[in-house]
């Protein structure tokens, strides 16, 4: 029996999760009996988006008749956070991981939850373990023996190093490196283009070569 597959959002990330979802689908990994859009602006219901339309607002997944996946494609990791936190309470809901089949990624040695989305070009090596709802954009690394917790963004051509430790709701800008062995606090902010050469262990923003704190 195939389900409806719901992605939540409407910007960019959306669009580019549905491509991923087609992919996937046309690989023969899954199937989905349609794609649909979910808005928290009422006045787009019914737009047109790629592969499908904006079927509601997102109270609608409050009076689904029947089972449904869904995936969050919010860019901004607090904001996951709060949206999946939410989904992960209701009923006829499940969170699928889509992981491209061009992605580098062998369950044998990498363990996800549940709700994450991983895109072309993504290369995991060994012993790796990450969260749920987290976001691993075009050609990210990740090393061996990373921890990584729920609700990441990582933004494409992110290095994340051997043994290293990643907090919730951590967003990892466009070509930034997490240097081996090093710890990545909860809620912290590494600009594009970082290089974190030592543990951060509070939220903030860091940015530079090498990572400084720029605001709390």
């Amino acid at each position: 029996m195939t389900r409806p597959l719901y992605i939540v959002g409407t910007g960019g990330l959306a669009k580019e999760v549905a491509l991923l979802a087609a992919e996937i689908a046309a690989a023969g990994q899954a199937r989905w009996s349609e794609i649909l859009f979910l808005s928290d602006r009422i006045e787009e219901v019914g737009r047109k988006m790629p592969l499908g339309h904006v079927a509601g607002t997102d109270s609608l997944l409050d009076t689904l008749a029947s089972p449904a996946d869904v995936v969050v494609a919010v860019g901004t990791p607090g904001v996951r956070r709060r949206i999946a936190d939410r989904i992960a309470a209701l009923p006829r809901v499940s969170m699928p991981n889509l992981i491209h089949p061009g992605a580098g990624l062998d369950p044998r040695w990498v363990s996800l939850g549940r709700g994450n989305l991983v895109t072309r070009g993504v290369v995991f090596t060994v012993d790796i373990t990450v969260g749920d709802n987290c976001v691993f954009n075009w050609n990210c690394t990740v090393g061996h023996d990373a921890r990584i917790g729920s609700h990441l963004v990582a933004n494409p051509g992110c290095n994340i190093s051997g043994n290293t430790t990643i907090g919730d709701a951590v967003l990892l800008g466009t070509g930034c490196q997490v240097l081996q062995g090093l710890s990545v606090a909860s809620d912290v902010v590494v600009g594009a283009g970082a290089v974190v050469t030592r543990s951060i262990d509070a939220p903030g923003t860091w940015a530079g070569v090498p990572a400084r704190l720029l605001r709390r």
